[in-house]
């Protein structure tokens, strides 16, 4: 396949380069006309060696991944028939509409360019169609910060409108007749923040203040807003005394503003908890909480203000989606998760009974759902991303799935370099009497280099996944394993599991690192300097304190030489992190309170363990990035020089919490190679000379 063909190939498929943790990508007003996509020709970089990068004796071309298909985020609206999704070229990201009818599939090639505005350097979150100002409304920033705020997008001529102008949006959401708007704002830039409750008219652009929390016990948080349907009240997410986890609903009567009333028990912890969507109509709501230890579906009823739980799932739902059948009640489809799948489920939403069940080998996200339909995103770790229709056909409850865009096999072989095994290994300790396994996938190069430079990588924190990663593939025509597994703290085992490294981070944790590692020298014959960590933000973290982990944490006197990390966007000092974050609650949960607990904060930072290092580190780090602020990696790589460590820093200006834009990717995979080369190799050919 050439190259011109690989660019007009009819698909979907997410290859960009991004992270577990990453942020989206952005606005700014432009006054250029929409343009076709292929009006111009796309521009190249100054060498088709720009793609390639030597590695050994290996020439790795990057273009499949990063330009045979460059499409990515798509975002379908079913019920207006359009949808928006990115293209990346060399000249830059750039938003992109195409119009879609309810059976055909589409031709992302057929795209039409939305404006001038180039993504890579601003953030983007997906939104909502509003028809009422017949505008897309979204989240972005101007310059990859993560000052959140809310933008309107007029599809027609591409031009933006800022709705608010806050220090950070949590969510929002419309009423059913889309002219009222409920969004959450947060003020300051530091604990405590006031966040505050605003229902805005956007015909009179009228702008209501409903209530704020000024900081104190019960905060709104990350959230979206439901209305009513006479939009008298709305619900919002909130949560209890700075924790995360110890969360609630809130309905807040929006003719006479003031503080909500509280739906579920105060103090009850709910790891996940969130509505489904159009369910609250006033006399009944229907959420989703894992209280019992696996996320299910309760129902509370406002009349006598009690929940009935009216599932009892063994796997936790990662999606659900409402779909209707001519002349029926919807029925209640949802998405459990697996390790290795996804288990889909019909069900009738008034007493939750099972109708229909199959199971698939994709991990499945709903994109988008209205009426009969829903478009779900399709991946696993073999088979690269494809979109698919489903809808209930025919007289029983079983659903029908078809192809809403899908990968070319020529395409896909080019991509697929890794022999892919799921596996469980044994960590150090006990549940029910029995050692504790953990689930993980090895991803091993289907040509191995010489035994003595064999490398591996370990996934340090979100690992573990059933999803098509290209960065795997590419490690792996490069000829290096990743071992990705999902450590305690990892979401789809159960709220239990979950929770483990709740007031652990860099604890336990990263014990079962350790483990991983030895199960690749028992099971793969490497050397504990042929394995290396990596991660990024909680996970950069994890790689840097793997490497400068204490023995004597938790009194587990436990301690493994990794002989490589690479760390993206990771915390070194846990209390410098609480006072610059935007997320600085995820530390009190994860961590510990800074106030109460500064010595614990301090002995789980890597920084001031760094003398500890031994192994070649790498540090990237994005200059906008307000998650986990710049300062993180600059201040470790200060360190790193005073006391004559391997620490090698790559900045990217303007880029935030990710790396975004192809010429920024293939500027980090060259570093990696780079690094790798020079400074992990000479020490793995000095071991072999030594043997």
């Amino acid at each position: 396949m050439t190259r011109s063909t690989l660019l007009k190939s009819t698909a979907i498929i997410a290859l960009t380069f991004c992270f577990s943790a990453c942020s989206s990508a952005p606005p700014t007003d432009d006054d250029a006309p929409p343009a076709k996509s292929d009006q111009t020709e796309p521009k190249t970089l100054d060498a088709d060696e720009e793609y390639e990068i030597q590695f050994r004796d290996r020439t790795i071309d990057l273009y499949p991944y990063v330009q045979g298909f460059p499409y990515s985020r798509f975002m379908p609206q079913i019920e207006h028939g359009f949808m928006l999704y990115f293209e990346d070229r060399p000249d830059g990201k750039w938003l992109q509409h195409l119009e879609f009818d309810g059976d055909d599939d589409i031709d992302v090639t057929d795209g039409r360019r939305v404006h001038d505005i180039d993504w890579s350097t601003r953030s983007f979150r997906p939104g909502l169609y509003n028809p009422e100002l017949e505008r897309y409304i979204f989240l972005g920033d101007e310059k990859n910060d993560e000052i959140f705020n809310v933008y309107a997008l007029d599809l027609d001529d591409g031009k933006l409108e800022q709705l608010t102008d806050v220090d950070y949006i949590y969510g929002y959401g419309f009423s059913d007749d889309d002219r009222l708007m409920g969004y959450v704002a947060r003020h300051g830039s530091s604990e405590p923040f006031n966040s505050c409750l605003h229902v805005r008219d956007l015909h009179s652009d009228e702008d209501q203040v409903i209530w704020c929390d000024e900081g104190g016990d019960d905060r709104l948080t990350w959230t979206g807003v439901e209305f009513s349907p006479d939009a008298h009240s709305a619900i919002v997410r909130m949560q209890h005394d700075g924790n995360r986890n110890t969360t609630n609903l809130g309905r807040f009567m929006l003719d006479e503003p003031g503080p909500p009333q509280l739906l579920l028990e105060r103090g009850e912890k709910h790891l996940s908890l969130w509505w489904m969507r159009d369910s609250y109509d006033g006399d009944q709501l229907l959420y989703v909480s894992s209280k019992g230890g696996i996320n299910d579906v309760y129902r509370y009823k406002f009349e006598t203000q009690d929940s009935e739980r009216i599932t009892e799932l063994e796997h936790d739902i990662r999606g659900s989606a409402h779909l209707e059948k001519e002349g029926q009640p919807p029925l209640l489809v949802l998405f459990l998760q697996l390790p290795y799948g996804t288990i889909v489920e019909v069900r009738d939403p008034g007493d939750g009974e099972l109708l229909w069940s199959e199971t698939r080998d994709e991990t499945i996200s709903v994109v988008d759902d209205h009426g009969h339909e829903a478009i779900l995103a399709m991946s696993s770790v073999s088979t690269p991303f494809a979109m698919e229709r489903v809808g209930l056909h025919g007289d029983d409850a079983a659903l029908a799935f078809e192809n809403f865009a899908s990968v070319p096999d020529e395409l896909a072989e080019q991509l697929i370099q890794c022999d892919v095994e799921r596996v469980e290994f044994a960590t150090f300790d006990e549940v029910d009497g029995e050692t504790r396994m953990l689930h993980a996938y090895l991803f091993e190069p289907r040509e191995q280099p010489p035994e003595h430079l064999r490398l591996a990588r370990i996934t340090a924190f979100y690992g573990g996944g059933n999803f098509f990663r290209s960065a795997h593939q590419i490690m792996c025509e490069a000829g290096i394993t990743t071992f990705s597994p999902s450590p305690r703290g990892s979401r789809g085992f159960g709220a239990e599991f979950a929770a483990l490294n709740d007031g652990d981070l860099g604890g336990d944790d990263i014990v079962d690192l350790f483990y991983a590692a030895r199960w690749l020298e028992v099971e793969r014959q490497l050397r504990h300097y042929q394995i290396g960590v990596y991660g990024a933000s909680h996970g950069g973290y994890a790689a840097m304190r793997a490497l400068t982990f204490p023995p004597e944490t938790n009194d587990r006197d436990d301690h493994y030489q990794f002989g490589f990390g690479l760390s993206h966007a990771g915390i070194s000092d846990l209390l410098h992190f609480h006072q610059t974050s935007n997320i600085p609650d995820w530390l009190v949960l994860l961590a510990g309170d800074p106030e109460t607990e500064p010595e614990k904060l301090r002995e789980r930072s890597p920084l001031h363990h760094i003398q500890r290092l031994q192994a070649p580190l790498l540090l990237t780090h994005g200059s906008h990035d307000s998650r986990v602020p710049v300062d993180e990696s600059r201040r470790f790589s200060e360190a790193a020089k005073e006391h004559d460590l391997p620490v090698f820093y790559e900045e990217f200006d303007g880029q935030g919490h990710g790396i975004d834009g192809l010429s920024n990717r293939l500027r980090y995979y060259r570093a990696i190679f780079e690094f790798l080369e020079k400074r992990v190799d000479p020490r793995l050919q000095d071991r072999a000379d030594a043997h």
